[in-house]
């Protein structure tokens, strides 16, 4: 049975549904993901990895989008799993990382069978390599993961840190001019409980043709439901426009997007 955690109007997890969940007694996994793609959410996982454990459940953490942009300490959070993606991170396609605890990963079997994964092979009896290398079967994706460990230094010479706090100042800048613009409906918390993230809708405009309009200013935004049709659901509308802030973004592209919209607006408002 899959349960789920709602969000309020403002797009952060209610916490209160974990009273309701943990009475049935039988949670095996709690999932979630560190940071909203679709809002910048960031979700209080160490709280909800306190329950899981107090269910006796393993808690696994969605990275993708927190990987780039946010300090990850796995030891901190307290979850058993953790994944991103080297596409968000200045990586290539195709090419991720999952980190797990040790013990977990040692009692786990592989769910893919090819070479490289194994210690020996018997007509009776075949054991596995030594982790990692049990869960990874054939013949691994080379250059792709050579372009992570690429991408991860280079973002680890820069510094999280400062990314982030780039981000934030950029987004609680965003959130600050589209607010002012009459018609411009903002989506999730406030500046200091999100990530470099602002989705956003104009009224009476389709998200589609806002992000037309933009593109034409050469400003490049996310129009979609952003794979989270149940969010988009939950916020009423059938999608949202999402722009998105990272090491490269300045501050005079805030000003373009806001001018952009401006126009959106009276060409299509």
């Amino acid at each position: 049975t899959l349960r789920m955690i709602h969000v309020n109007d403002e797009g952060e997890l209610d916490l209160s549904d974990l009273d309701e969940i943990g009475k049935g007694g039988s949670v095996k996994v709690v999932a979630t993901n560190l940071v909203s793609n679709a809002l910048g959410t960031i979700n209080p996982v160490e709280k909800l990895t306190e329950w899981a454990h107090s269910q006796g459940a393993i808690m696994v953490v969605d990275g993708a989008q927190a990987a780039p942009h946010h300090p990850i300490d796995v030891q901190a959070l307290g979850c058993d799993f953790l994944a991103l993606s080297a596409h968000k991170m200045c990586g290539p396609t195709g090419v991720g990382a999952l980190w797990g605890r040790g013990e977990l990963l040692e009692a786990m079997e592989p769910f893919n069978l090819g070479g490289h994964m194994i210690s020996k092979v018997r007509f009776e009896e075949t054991t596995w390599g030594e982790i990692p290398h049990k869960f990874e079967a054939g013949t691994s994706p080379i250059a792709e993961a050579v372009g992570l460990g690429a991408a991860i230094d280079y973002l680890n010479d820069i510094g999280i840190e400062a990314i982030e706090a780039h981000e934030q100042e950029l987004a609680a800048a965003a959130l600050e001019r589209l607010g002012e613009i009459p018609g411009v409906l903002l989506y999730g918390p406030p500046a200091e409980r999100r990530a470099g993230i602002v989705s956003f809708n104009v009224e009476g405009i389709h998200p589609h043709d806002v992000a037309q309009v933009l593109d034409s200013e050469g400003v490049a935004i996310r129009a979609g439901h952003h794979c989270c049709q149940p969010l988009m659901t939950r916020l009423g509308v059938a999608a949202t426009n999402r722009a998105s802030f990272y090491l490269y973004t300045v501050p005079e592209e805030i000003d373009r997007l806001v001018d952009g919209i401006h126009k959106a607006r009276r060409i299509l408002g």
